[in-house]
């Protein structure tokens, strides 16, 4: 209770008062609740009633003050802060990572100054070439302010934010590093030392894919772990194996502690012993939030036995929860977090209750994993069917690879070459395990609905979903009363929970009309989902930004709940329209057809995403100026659901790619919109003289990024746009957008926005709105 109390008070700060203070109440009602079932001692446990509620009531404010505190100490030096300013830091090493052929230190206990100003701050990440310290050292660095980019598109993943919840303010491009050893300097070195010792000695009696998911499973080391192992592992919902938590801490720790005490030791020396083994064993793996609260939760069932007592599990992970939030009252939005402690809560008090007096797998799988699968939708925008079916699978064995891969490790380690061959056997088990879990995947992913699209599930669709998953548990619990069960009735009554409480979370109401121009830096990219339901896409590319269609496009669609598309839109195959289509097609997302212009077929780079597409099964389609998409609704005479092509015709030929744009008019029942890629004034003021009035447009997204040698005052006159979008990145060599262009289009009497400075842009009844940077 007062564990919930104290998260509801960090929850109220988050969100602003209103979900934490509807979580206090209701912890208070259940409080009284409880109460009520004393009533006949009420007199002899008032004083401890009241004592009880004021208890509460101070941890709720507490929390919100601690959080209020820490925000504070944040904001006081963050706002003088900017990109590329020069600074110097000073702090402890307590994590090294190699990434992308960078050293990352990450420092505590920090120091900075800047100028003539000297403070100190929460956590930093120190980047450089150079190999210059070692975990336990204390380093001075001197370089540039790396301030944390915040998502500008629905889905995209949020640095600032992620940081955030671990609380490190920023990075530091490093160009010089000074360190000197610390106090335990030595004991991080060995364990740094013992752990490199491990993942090499994995990679030489293994292959890398294997030693990959190893080094990440037993040593929190994901330097060699396969992408597309990791995203198999998360699409069937099993990824949670490669994160050190609390069953790799019962592996290592309870089978020392069980060991020894069968051995004869006693409680007070196997719980030094395995304590230390399971500190150091925490401290070698990156002592992430999940470690923490395992290990935590070790200790405390330790020191219960120590004193002749029985840990309760659900008061350890509240012990845990509260020091956890008291040093980092941000990490309630951290995804870690959630799930280490959200799985602890289901096995402590969903499973009780959904599995009755006679326990079973697979209905324990389904009490742990149901109630996660809203944080599973709200992190991810998609859930694994699957899930609980594939871990009754996995989740038994894991024990094996872990022994295997540990053993392997061990035994090259300690006898160097000559023990290849014992290694080499030792992690042969694990070995076949891990093909057969990948083939498992593979044959999952397969299955229809294997991966279901939700979207962002909204507050109100979270609160649903656990009330009625919190009268579903008190029915069971009235159930449970009864001295027998019948079984068939019992499976039957869990059956249609379960099956009602996903409908709730995959249930997709009718939506409005939307349309979204995403900021994919230098580069266009546009969604349009009509209200029917369907949806279209316009290009997809960008020239300064990496893998625009695995991090951008992709993570937006699925927040959206867009389970496909119907029509993807080429305009032209410049990388900046189209760099990111292919990554879309590849991914397995499916797309019902690709459309391009007839015109500018034999373009090789468009030739080679016809190619891709039609590989992947998806239908290409060839337009001209005339053709029309339908959209389906329109046989409601007033509605109006179509996409016309414009531009170019069958006689249209030109050697620049950009003159051969396809030109396109959406058509909805309240929207219209020209959108016409990179087509030059010349090619504009031709299609003024072909179409005339018939171009006028509520929406027109800015020809060529804005460029001064589009956007001409004819073709602006003729759409007479209420909006404007204009797409590019803020620093681009182009000059994007052209003051001249900019000019003509306020002249137009427009309103403009800019992804470069709004992020996405999204229109939604009859209105435009702008995801703005703060």
């Amino acid at each position: 209770m007062f564990a919930l109390v104290y998260t509801a008070g960090t929850v109220a700060r988050i969100t602003k008062w209103y979900a934490g203070w509807l979580a206090f109440l209701l912890c208070m009602a259940v409080l009284l609740c409880e109460c009520a079932k004393v009533k006949d001692k009420a007199e002899a446990h008032r004083k401890k009633l009241i004592c009880l509620f004021c208890v509460c009531v101070i941890l709720f404010a507490v929390a919100q003050i601690r959080y209020d505190t820490k925000e504070s100490f944040s904001d006081s030096y963050m706002q003088e802060l900017t990109d590329e300013s020069s600074v110097v830091v000073w702090g402890k090493i307590y994590k090294t990572e190699y990434k992308n052929h960078s050293y990352r230190y990450y420092i505590t206990g920090c120091s900075a100054q800047t100028g003539n100003k000297k403070f100190r701050c929460n956590d930093i990440i120190v980047y450089s070439d150079e190999n210059a310290a070692g975990t336990g050292s204390y380093i001075m660095a001197e370089g540039k302010v790396s301030l944390f980019k915040e998502a500008t598109n629905e889905g995209e993943f949020d640095r600032k934010e992620f940081y955030w919840a671990q609380m490190i303010d920023f990075a530091v491009n490093a160009d010089s590093i000074e360190s000197r050893e610390g106090r335990f300097s030595w004991f991080y070195h060995r364990i740094d030392t013992v752990k490199d010792v491990m993942v090499q000695s994995l990679l030489k009696v293994t292959d890398e894919k294997t030693a990959g998911i190893l080094s990440s499973m037993i040593l929190g080391d994901k330097t060699y772990l396969d992408d597309e192992i990791k995203d198999l592992y998360q699409v069937t919902g099993i990824s949670h194996i490669l994160a050190i938590s609390g069953l790799h801490i019962s592996i290592v720790g309870m089978a020392f502690y069980r060991l020894l005490r069968k051995r004869k030791m006693s409680y007070m020396g196997a719980f030094v012993c395995a304590g230390t083994l399971i500190v150091c064993y925490a401290c070698m793996t990156g002592n992430a939030v999940s470690t923490k609260r395992a290990v935590g939760m070790f200790m405390l069932v330790m020191i219960a036995a120590v004193f002749g007592r029985t840990a309760d599990m659900l008061n350890s992970l509240g012990v845990m929860v509260i020091y956890i939030l008291w040093n980092d009252p941000f990490v309630m939005g951290y995804a870690g977090f959630v799930f280490s402690a959200g799985a602890i809560l289901s096995i402590g008090i969903v499973v009780p209750l959904m599995t009755g007096k006679k326990k079973n797998r697979l209905w324990t799988s389904v009490a742990i994993q149901l109630p996660m699968l809203p944080v599973v939708a709200f992190n991810y925008f998609e859930i694994p069917l699957y899930a609980v079916f594939v871990n009754l699978i996995v989740i038994p064995v894991l024990p094996v690879i872990f022994i295997s891969g540990l053993a392997a490790a061990g035994i090259l380690w300690i006898f160097g070459m000559v023990g290849i061959i014992p290694a080499k056997i030792a992690v042969f088990p694990a070995y076949i395990i891990l093909r057969l879990y990948e083939l498992l995947c593979q044959a999952v992913v397969k299955l229809p609905g294997a991966s279901v699209i939700t979207g962002h599930p909204s507050w109100s669709r979270l609160v649903v979903f656990y009330m009625a998953l919190s009268l579903f548990l008190l029915w069971f619990a009235r159930l449970l009363r009864k001295k027998s069960e019948n079984m068939i009735k019992w499976n039957l009554i869990r059956a249609a929970c379960t099956v009602i409480l996903i409908f709730v979370l995959i249930y997709t109401p009718a939506k409005p009309a939307q349309m979204d121009i995403l900021d994919v830096g230098q580069g266009d990219g546009i969604c349009y989902r009509f209200s029917s339901g369907d949806s279209i896409f316009i290009d997809g590319g960008s020239t300064d930004r990496k893998k625009i269609g695995e991090n951008v496009i992709l993570p937006f669609l699925k927040y959206n709940g867009i389970e496909h598309i119907s029509y993807w839109f080429v305009s032209h195959a410049d990388q900046d329209h189209i760099s990111g289509i292919a990554e879309i097609i590849e991914s397995g997302y499916e797309i019902d057809n690709i459309v391009v212009a007839k015109a500018a077929s034999g373009d090789e780079p468009l030739d080679g995403l016809i190619s891709t597409a039609s590989d992947a099964g998806i239908n290409v389609c060839y337009m001209s100026a005339g053709d029309v998409v339908i959209m389906p609704g329109n046989n409601d005479k007033s509605a109006k659901r179509q996409i016309k092509c414009l531009y170019p015709g069958n006689d249209d030929a030109s050697e620049d790619r950009n003159n051969m744009s396809l030109v396109l008019k959406i058509e909805d029942e309240e929207f219209s919109g020209i959108f016409a890629g990179d087509i030059p004034s010349e090619v504009e003021q031709e299609l003024v003289k072909r179409h005339g009035d018939s171009l006028d447009a509520d929406f027109y997204k800015s020809d060529h990024h804005g460029s001064k040698y589009s956007n001409s005052s004819e073709w602006l006159e003729a759409i007479s746009p209420k909006w404007t979008a204009v797409s590019c990145a803020e620093q681009n060599r182009y000059g994007h957008p052209a003051d001249e262009a900019i000019e003509r289009i306020e002249n137009s009497n427009s309103r403009i926005f800019y992804t470069m400075k709004s992020g996405q842009i999204k229109y939604k009844e009859s209105a435009v709105y702008e995801n703005n940077r703060q």
